[in-house]
């Protein structure tokens, strides 16, 4: 049986754990503090962003 609904339109929230160098770490609470958004906002901006491009970084699932 096929649900409704795609997995593109799937909107619930997933946890993702990622290690960082210090200077990311810093640079990203900085990116955060200057435009009065969390960190978190930040990385699911930059994610969105990514995975708009054309030239995605390992060109997965594009050809």
């Amino acid at each position: 049986m096929q649900s409704t609904a795609s997995n593109n339109d799937d909107k619930s929230a997933h946890r993702l754990s990622v290690s960082l160098t210090a200077e990311q770490h810093r640079e990203l609470n900085e990116i955060a503090r200057k435009n009065r958004v969390s960190v978190a906002w930040v990385i699911r901006e930059a994610i969105d962003r990514l995975l708009k491009d054309d030239m995605l970084l390992l060109h997965v699932g594009k050809e």
